[in-house]
């Protein structure tokens, strides 16, 4: 059987999950399945090793960076078009020493026990960024691409 994901759904459940300002909780019928709740706002984090769908990267480590991240302001992403969300902020941070190379991102939930909801490899790599520099992620610089379910 081919696949069965219809894309509208799947953009009205991530346009609902990383749109939104106030936390959201799913919680299944009695067929089974875990509750689960998503808590604004969103935070950008930068990674020197990129990890997988189960398992986290390892953080960057260095002066002007703070560990877990920097927010993506109350309502991290856009509406879809064409099943691709965009970051409606950007996220800067003012390098205060040498930074190691980043090679990718993940984004964190605030709540009390975090949660990583995203992660992917930067399309280029940071790297050189030294005392008095600035890495910034634009707005509309990260996407969310949920046009191939």
């Amino acid at each position: 059987m081919a696949s069965m994901t219809d894309r509208n759904r799947v953009a009205s459940v991530t346009q609902c999950l990383y749109s939104s300002s106030t936390t959201v909780t799913i919680t299944p019928g009695t067929s089974g399945g875990s509750a689960f709740s998503m808590t604004p706002p969103l935070f950008l984090r930068l990674l020197t090793a990129q990890g997988s769908n189960t398992s986290n990267g390892t953080e960057l480590s260095g002066t002007g960076y703070t560990a877990g991240g920097s927010s993506l302001g109350s309502s991290a992403f856009g509406a879809p078009s064409a099943g691709v969300q965009t970051n409606n902020n950007s996220v800067s941070w003012s390098v205060g020493s040498t930074w190691s190379t980043v090679t990718s991102i993940e984004i964190w939930d605030s709540a009390g026990t975090k949660l990583r909801w995203l992660q992917g490899a930067l399309t280029s790599n940071i790297t050189g960024a030294a005392n008095g520099d600035t890495v910034q992620f634009a707005a509309a610089s990260i996407s969310l691409d949920s046009s191939q379910a």
